[in-house]
């Protein structure tokens, strides 16, 4: 049996962030970044946020499908109107949002496949999408979106339960969505609204990176790229010795790690 989440339970024990200030709750859509962009096409007011017990059409990055299983998971966007600087910081801003609320919920210890897959015994447990329409340098907005697999029962679905688990699936019992869901707006919201110290978030950001330290290869479009993850730079870029012992900074691409 599905429990609806409960959206009125949420608001009323938001209290810091203006992010989930408005709530558009859905049984089941296309995708809620289409309908958050819809909302932001419109004028939406900053923070709205869209959630869906069931997406029939979720999109991760690259166009990749990402499968929501109806009430199983947290999915939802938020409608942003940031500034280029805002924008620039959004994804680790969003990853590390994501890192504290599961932590502080569940006390799992997630981390990272850079960019922005968060990963708990290896296997990914949220995605995360930014898409952003720049028109100019005031207007345009940002979509952000975050599927959390909460309670989701992955063993359905054998093309991804190998690589995949929820955060259920690693505690044994069911958690709560409503209280993960307060966690993160509010998490993000006071990340969003006060950055600074942004070397704070970002050192926590660069902890939580798996990646750092092997060897990977790196796929951006059509190109390939291999060798070792030394770093990052304050951009979020990797920084990759190729195996010739060139350098090179990459922006986020799709990363496999070489055993």
């Amino acid at each position: 049996m599905v429990v609806p989440l409960a959206v009125e339970l949420v608001q009323s024990r938001l209290r810091n962030s203006f992010i989930g200030h408005r709530i558009l709750s859905f049984d089941s859509v296309t995708s809620t970044m289409d309908v958050a962009r819809q909302e932001a096409e419109k004028g939406a007011l900053e923070g709205t946020v869209v959630v869906a017990e069931c997406q029939t059409d979720a999109r991760g990055r690259f166009g990749r499908q990402w499968i929501s299983p109806e009430g199983g998971s947290l999915s939802l966007s938020v409608v942003l109107y940031p500034s280029i600087g805002k924008l620039q910081r959004l994804s680790i801003a969003t990853s590390v949002a994501v890192i504290r609320s599961i932590r502080w919920i569940t006390g799992l210890s997630p981390t990272l496949k850079w960019p922005n897959d968060v990963r708990l015994s290896g296997k990914k447990a949220c995605g995360i999408l930014v898409e952003a329409v720049i028109r100019g340098e005031v207007d345009g907005f940002a979509i952000v979106g975050v599927g959390i697999n909460v309670n989701s029962q992955l063993s359905l679905y054998p093309a991804i339960s190998s690589i995949a688990t929820s955060l259920s699936h690693e505690l044994g019992v069911i958690v709560s969505r409503e209280d993960l869901m307060v966690a993160f707006l509010e998490e993000f919201g006071n990340i969003y609204s006060h950055p600074l110290p942004w070397t704070n978030v970002q050192r926590e950001w660069e902890d939580a990176l798996e990646t750092l330290g092997k060897q990977v290869k790196v796929l951006w479009g059509e190109s390939i790229e291999e060798g070792l993850a030394e770093a990052v730079d304050s951009e979020g870029n990797l920084l990759l010795r190729r195996n010739d012992g060139t350098k090179v900074a990459l922006p986020g691409g799709e990363v496999t790690l070489q055993v």
